[in-house]
């Protein structure tokens, strides 16, 4: 399975929790997380298991469906 990120910026807090576990995926912009590289699945579900605020929302890239990080 191929996974993307999402990440609800209303949510975000700016903690930068998911630019530490992912630094080549994430970066703090301001106050919003934003992704600027596809990761790896294994990037993405820990940059979501991280993030205190459950702004990363983890997706499959076929169907689009939610999948527990």
């Amino acid at each position: 399975m191929t996974l993307i990120a999402q990440i609800d910026e209303s949510a975000c807090l700016g903690h930068g929790d998911c630019v530490h576990v992912a630094p080549n995926v994430f970066i703090l912009e301001g106050d919003v997380a934003e992704q600027v590289a596809p990761g790896s699945d294994e990037a993405l579900r820990n940059a979501a298991r991280a993030c205190p605020a459950g702004a990363i929302i983890i997706l499959d890239a076929d169907t689009h469906a939610e999948v527990d990080p």
